[in-house]
């Protein structure tokens, strides 16, 4: 069976830099998606993770994941607004839910309802292949792309605490980080001001458009 690689990180003269990518088989399952995705594929640099879009409806948003082996997941953290539906299509998932690990695998799904602290991560040497639907998403719309586009903006620092501030003061009310990312609601609330003064964003509408992962991140060419 024929394959091609998609996915890769681009570099400042747009040539895909190997191993940052990767692979499907023609006329496969994932194939089939990714030929009716509604978006760009979108990934982190450092990361072993792709996002591919499937809907962006008013009440929800589905996107297959991509999670190449050992990819370690977000942060701890929960929703105060959104749940999520995890349906793992290939490979599988370790799932830590409110302290509880449970081991998800392909043909099995897992619901997030609001409150409840979780992460995933890819202990497999495979990669798994994840749906994932978010219903009532909120800011999470916009800020889940800036997360991404800030790792691929060479003109930005994502770890700047400014910017960081930004990010917490957008998802007030909808997402908590509980460990290793963001920072503590008193000092976000201080340094808002500030960062609004110097110009930073919580959410950015170019890491909303297609053309921006166009320039960053390699698009099928089938």
């Amino acid at each position: 069976m024929t394959a091609y690689v998609t996915g890769r990180t681009l570099d400042e003269d747009d040539n895909p830099i190997p191993g940052t990518g990767f692979e499907v088989a023609e006329d496969s399952w994932l194939d089939d998606r990714i030929q009716d995705r509604t978006g760009p594929i979108t990934s982190h640099p450092t990361r072993a993770v792709w996002g591919i879009l499937l809907t962006d409806g008013e009440g929800s948003i589905r996107t297959l994941s991509v999670f190449g082996p050992g990819y370690d997941g977000p942060p701890a953290h929960y929703h105060e607004a959104s749940v999520e539906v995890f349906d793992v299509e290939d490979g599988s998932l370790v799932m830590t839910l409110d302290d509880e690990e449970r081991t998800v695998a392909a043909g099995e799904s897992a619901t997030v309802q609001t409150g409840v602290v979780h992460s995933f991560r890819n202990e497999t040497n495979e990669r798994a292949l994840v749906t994932t639907e978010i219903r009532s998403p909120g800011r999470l719309r916009q800020v889940l792309p800036t997360l991404g586009g800030l790792a691929h903006d060479r003109s930005r620092d994502p770890d700047n605490l400014l910017q960081q501030a930004l990010i917490a003061d957008v998802l007030d009310g909808n997402t908590t980080f509980v460990q290793g990312e963001g920072l503590a609601g008193s000092v976000s609330t201080a340094l808002t001001p500030l960062a609004n003064l110097a110009g930073y964003q919580g959410a950015y509408a170019k890491y909303m458009q297609p053309g921006f992962w166009r320039n960053h991140v390699e698009q099928p060419s089938v």
